[in-house]
């Protein structure tokens, strides 16, 4: 391995160790590495979406989760989600389906499909804008509002049919609601005739933020009893998916390499920031 990789990895398993926002200040203090240098890996990492500058921070990118074969998502969240995923689709007769937050957009992941359930056009792998889908509107709802205001822009947002919201002051008014009700709706935003009820996911100890959500006709969802229905299968889902991914939590997290661990336990001792 050259070392320009393996200082870019360092970094990396140093970021998944130390968890949370970590200046730039601190990242050299505790790997020993100048600042210019750091800077020079971290901006290289930004750009493949692998690590993120948060205001005056850096943290893991979710880039991560969506590398080669999606190994860390499919292997260990598409995994423990599917069952519910299926168990979704055969209580509700509708189409369920997993996401996570890529980038600037929503990658499905993984996708039930009951026997009357509609087909949608979107296929596990696609990239979906998050500002008309039910699980675009859910992520957002898991985000502080300024990085979901950076992510949406300023403006207009491509319509993508007569119901498309394209102001991102709007859409964030929606993310924020869906954040007060428990679950994001799009009323046909995204594909004409569908209707989309999306719950937010998290995987303990990382940054992923996920969601899973049930779509179906919107003749048969507006109907205020289907629709309870739906969200009760949903919520039900979601809660079991959580506490399968709980249990993954502490491995989820790969070990530094022990120069940067014995470099950030004396940085500590010595009561560093």
């Amino acid at each position: 391995m050259s070392e320009s990789a393996g200082k870019a990895l360092d970094l990396l398993f140093y970021l998944a160790r130390t968890g949370g926002e970590i200046t730039l200040a601190r990242l050299s203090r505790d790997t020993g590495m100048n600042k210019a240098t750091a800077l020079r890996y971290l901006s290289v990492l930004e750009s493949r979406g692998v690590a993120e500058r948060r205001g005056s921070g850096w943290s893991l990118g979710l880039a991560l989760f969506e590398l080669g074969a999606r190994v860390p998502v499919r292997s260990i969240v598409v995994e423990r989600v599917r069952p519910f995923l299926e168990r979704l689709a055969r209580e509700t007769g509708e189409t369920a389906n997993l996401a996570c937050l890529s980038g600037g957009s929503a990658v499905y992941l993984d996708r039930a499909e009951a026997d009357r359930s509609l087909r949608m056009r979107s296929v596990p792998g696609d990239r979906l804008p998050l500002y008309c889908t039910g699980v675009g509107k859910a992520i957002l709802s898991l985000l502080p509002d300024d990085r979901a205001r950076a992510i949406l822009g300023v403006g207009p947002l491509p319509k993508i049919n007569d119901k498309t919201i394209t102001d991102p002051e709007e859409v964030l008014k929606e993310a924020i609601k869906a954040r007060e009700i428990g679950y994001g709706l799009d009323r046909e935003e995204y594909e004409t005739g569908l209707t989309c009820l999306a719950k937010p996911l998290r995987l303990p100890g990382s940054d992923f933020a996920g969601a899973i959500s049930v779509s179906g006709p919107t003749a048969r969802m507006r109907d205020p009893a289907i629709r309870d229905r739906f969200l009760d299968s949903l919520t039900r889902a979601v809660v079991d998916s959580q506490a399968s991914l709980a249990a993954l939590a502490a491995e989820a997290v790969p070990q530094p390499p022990a120069a940067i661990a014995q470099a950030a336990a004396a940085h500590h001792a010595a009561g560093g920031a």
